[in-house]
């Protein structure tokens, strides 16, 4: 039997073990367990399998899941292309972290898939439950992935939605697969291994060198905090920066105030160890990096350009990839892809970004030809986390194949609603540090005013949800 015949007969059988006796009950499943997951996918009818070889070397064949929502329903309806979302990671999952992002869409009529990254989540076992090998984590095959996906869902062309390394992979896939490519959205793209050192050397300037004007005092003072022993400047990059990606520089200076007043150690031991927990680090379905840190570290190079100085964002990353290969050079040269995309694109970015900072899209806009760059304000790394309704705005005009005109609509688009776990971690932070400034009367009346907040964006979500149904 040749491998084509097997993977078929492999995908048909799946198919019929996902068929649902009517009036049968659901069973609880811990979605914890690896061993759940066959039950998982019994009681999720948007949950999808397609195997494939485990690597080029190894044509052992192992379960990669997808989700596809909107199919033959609103997304038929639309006349509009399929959205493939490739989320961040390579350490992310997609298939369950992004169940309300999927159903947001489908109300609007769009036929959604996400592929799970190999090595994450639903897809790291091969087909005897075993961890898949490290040698199974190679770019080349994950782009094989999202390709398998789209020949298995009967996609001939898609618009492909790309954020952080999920971009990486949308741009090796529209310079080399360009017949299956209807438009890009490129979300806080990454382009190279240097980028993080873009990334670096701007979280610097703004936070140690106070380059910038918003951030020269907050700098000095971090300064003279490391100085006298206050802070540990080489581990305080990190939290710093989750602080900033939450909160910006605003949150950032409460915290420095904080901490120049003798006061903020609780909240930076709390960031801190949240950041440091293991459980953080390797949340099954959610957040896998035991397995891709071949991926990040040996062909993305990430963490490779900590220095273990004062104030490194990277000291973290560099830790949790320590363990796999050294950086061995890029497999795909991204600067190169990206000048042959002929696809019309769409680059996004956050303009407080300090992961990718905005001058990474400015110069990947310039490369693309005919690219539209739309530099979002207020907004850090991640549009399809931090703000996902604009995302939702970019992957529809960028299948209706008129991205173009949000050109010079960037004010607009940031003034949306928000609804994303981003703004919930941020008033959180927020709490942490107003616990620590004022009294508990006023924390009170703050902590009051932003359930309200909650509570009208809530409402305003819900009228929206109405009127889409009418």
């Amino acid at each position: 039997m040749s491998q084509a015949d097997a993977t078929r007969r492999a995908n048909d059988a799946d198919d019929a073990a996902t068929l649902e006796p009517r009036g049968v009950r659901p069973p609880l499943v811990d979605i914890a367990d690896r061993r759940g997951q066959d039950e998982l996918l019994q009681i999720r009818n948007d949950l999808m399998t397609v195997y494939r070889p485990v690597s080029a070397d190894d044509p052992r064949l192992f379960p990669l899941r997808y989700a596809r929502a909107g199919a033959g329903r609103d997304g038929r309806r639309s006349g509009l292309p399929p959205i493939v979302i490739l989320p961040d990671g390579p350490e992310l999952a997609s298939v369950l972290p992004y169940d309300v992002l999927r159903r947001m869409m489908t109300m609007r009529g769009l036929d959604v898939i996400m592929v799970e990254h190999r090595g994450v989540g639903l897809s790291r076992l091969d087909a005897e439950g075993r961890d898949l090998p490290a040698d199974a984590m190679r770019l080349a095959e994950v782009v094989g992935d999202v390709l398998a996906v789209l020949n298995r869902s009967g996609v001939e062309r898609a618009v492909l939605y790309g954020v952080g390394y999920g971009a990486a992979l949308a741009q090796i896939l529209a310079a080399e697969h360009p017949e299956r490519v209807h438009s890009l959205v490129l979300d806080s793209p990454l382009t190279s291994a240097d980028d993080e050192a873009v990334g670096q050397r701007r979280f610097r300037e703004l936070y140690w060198e106070g380059a910038d004007p918003q951030t020269a005092s907050i700098a000095s003072v971090l300064r003279g905090l490391v100085e006298d022993g206050v802070l540990d400047g080489p581990s305080a990059g990190p939290v710093l920066a989750a602080v900033h990606e939450y909160g910006g520089p605003d949150a950032v200076g409460d915290l420095v105030d904080l901490l120049a007043q003798g006061r903020g150690a609780l909240t930076w031991r709390s960031i801190r160890e949240v950041l440091t927990r293991e459980w953080l680090q390797s949340t099954p379905y959610v957040f896998e990096n035991d397995l891709v840190a071949r991926i990040a570290r040996t062909e993305l190079g990430m963490g490779s350009h900590a220095d273990g100085g004062d104030l490194d964002p990277l000291a973290l990353l560099a830790e949790q990839v320590a363990d796999a290969a050294p950086f061995a050079g890029e497999p795909f040269d991204l600067h190169a892809l990206s000048r042959r995309i002929t696809a019309p694109t769409l680059v996004l970015a956050g303009a407080e970004d300090l992961v990718s900072p905005p001058e990474i899209a400015r110069d990947l806009a310039g490369r693309i030809p005919g690219a539209h760059l739309l530099e979002l304000p207020g907004l850090g790394h991640s549009i399809l986390d931090a703000h996902p309704n604009v995302a939702i705005v970019a992957a529809w005009w960028s299948a209706a194949g008129c991205a173009d005109q949000l050109a010079g609509r960037e004010r607009e688009l940031a003034a949306i609603p928000r609804a994303s776990l981003n703004r919930a971690l941020g008033h959180t932070l927020r709490i942490a540090l107003l616990a620590e400034r004022i009294s508990p009367w006023k924390l009170r009346l703050e902590s009051a005013r932003m359930r309200r907040e909650g509570a009208g964006e809530n409402a305003t979500g819900r009228r929206a949800r109405r009127a889409s149904a009418l």
